[in-house]
């Protein structure tokens, strides 16, 4: 099929569901695409169709070749499954791809999966239990739009992937060139801005044990901030005094660190504190009950653990193309791999110019990091 033009209706939509610059989205697409040399040619897909940011992830495969791109979709509080479609084929227009390049599927079935060679951890396609393993060929892998130590079991199943030798590979977010982790810097900053703290001269205090508190941290400091990282808000009371703000971001903790059971109540905060702002990165805290107390809880949501509370495309579509294309990238070298024979227990380390951008995710990797 021959390629459609672009049309101004094609626009609206992408700027409608708040691309800000379609022409911009594109070139970064194809940039990330040539920077990583990502070739699909051959492979099926099976990712997810989304909103937004989110609208590149299907379009991506389809512009490197796939034999096939599967995207599955439904509604959310983001978007209809019919807005989702409607973004994706305005992409694919202003890609000049051809018409329908990507499948798209308000649904899972087994076929579905079983057709697959590349099968990602995106939202629509989540989870990947037992079932969806059982359906999966082989020679399938797994890339995780994420690094192997923020792998979540409840996403997918890992034990069943590993009895039927299928890879589950976390991608390398501070790959050379992408660097896709020190956004989480900026996405901090964005935080911190949005509610209404203007970081220079500010006293920040960044309560974190993984990977999250250094990069915050060291960007918060360059920003002109005077900021102390500790590992529980137990260990930093006395950082706590005159804080304008205090931000969580510990994705490896699973239970409460602000509020019933945390490392302090909202009561022992408030007193603590009373002028500063909590600001929710990832981590759960009791926001409801700092909110009726009088502290200011940004961006108010109750979240659970492991989930940050804005993700990278807050701060535009570029983060998310260059993880998602990375990912995608794991999972091309990783399924030509399987294909020529290579079994999984070899694929540790998934290299790119010598240097590593995958890893597979292992109960040791996970548990230890978590």
């Amino acid at each position: 099929m021959e390629p459609r033009a672009a049309s101004a209706d094609d626009l609206a939509i992408l700027r409608a569901a708040g691309v800000a610059n379609p022409a911009r989205l594109v070139a970064l697409i194809r940039a990330t695409i040539d920077f990583l040399a990502l070739d699909l040619s051959g492979l099926t897909v099976l990712t997810e169709a989304a909103s937004g940011p989110y609208v590149v992830t299907p379009v991506i495969a389809a512009l490197t070749g796939a034999a096939r791109v599967i995207a599955l979709t439904g509604g959310s509080r983001y978007a209809t499954a019919e807005q989702v479609s409607a973004q994706t084929r305005a992409l694919e227009r202003l890609c000049d791809l051809p018409a329908e390049a990507v499948e798209i599927h308000n649904g899972r079935t087994p076929d579905l999966f079983a057709a697959a060679d590349i099968v990602t951890n995106l939202g629509f396609v989540r989870p990947i239990d037992a079932a969806v393993v059982a359906s999966l060929k082989p020679t399938a892998v797994v890339p995780l739009m994420c690094e192997a130590w923020e792998f979540r079991p409840g996403d997918v199943d890992a034990a069943a992937c590993r009895a039927r030798g299928i890879p589950v590979i976390g991608t390398n977010e501070s790959y050379p060139g992408l660097d896709v982790f020190a956004y989480c810097g900026w996405l901090a900053l964005k935080m911190l801005f949005d509610a209404q703290i203007g970081v220079h001269k500010s006293r920040l205090l960044v309560i974190s044990t993984d990977q999250f508190g250094p990069v915050i941290a060291n960007r918060l400091a360059q920003a002109g901030a005077n900021v102390r990282q500790r590992a529980t808000l137990r260990a930093a009371t006395a950082d706590l005094t005159g804080a304008d703000a205090v931000i969580i971001a510990d994705y490896a903790r699973q239970d409460m660190i602000i509020g019933p059971g945390g490392d302090v109540t909202t009561a022992e905060l408030a007193a603590a504190c009373p002028g500063a702002t909590v600001v929710q990165f990832v981590g759960q805290v009791d926001a409801a009950s700092l909110t009726a107390a009088g502290i200011h809880v940004y961006p108010g949501s109750e979240l659970g653990p492991r989930r940050m509370a804005l993700t990278l495309a807050g701060l535009g579509p570029r983060p998310v193309i260059e993880l998602h294309a990375a990912g995608m990238k794991v999972g091309e070298l990783a399924a030509r791999s399987r294909l020529a024979g290579r079994p999984a227990a070899e694929l540790a380390d998934v290299r790119l110019r010598g240097h590593v951008l995958g890893q597979t995710v292992t109960e040791q990797v996970s548990h230890a990091s978590l």
